[in-house]
């Protein structure tokens, strides 16, 4: 659990008070908990599974700061990533399971 509290605390700033409100504080905590817990939620249905356990500072590392362009084709869209990018195969393996999620709809 402590493991979890520290995640919290540094990639979702659960301990970011920044007003004097407690309404504005307990909204704010309320955001960053939804944050967390869609976070959770795509790591758990896209993320490779050797990803799956990895801090949120690590995976924000590997998958969204990293440069990319996108190229538009006629029929698609690219990715297209530097050649020296470290992580090219998790990015690319992320977005595979991204595209193979089938959401169901009620």
């Amino acid at each position: 659990m402590e493991n979890f509290i520290k995640e919290g605390k540094s990639g979702f700033d659960f301990a970011l008070v920044s007003s004097s409100s407690k309404v504005v504080n307990a909204n704010r905590l309320q955001v960053h908990v939804l944050a967390y817990n869609l976070f959770n939620w795509f790591r758990r249905l896209a993320l490779a599974a050797g990803m799956r356990k990895q801090r949120i500072d690590t995976i924000r590392l590997k998958l969204l700061k990293i440069a990319a362009k996108v190229v538009k084709s006629a029929r698609n869209k690219y990715f297209k990533l530097c050649s020296s990018c470290p992580y090219k195969k998790e990015f690319y393996e992320t977005l595979e399971h991204i595209r193979n999620l089938h959401p169901q709809l009620e």
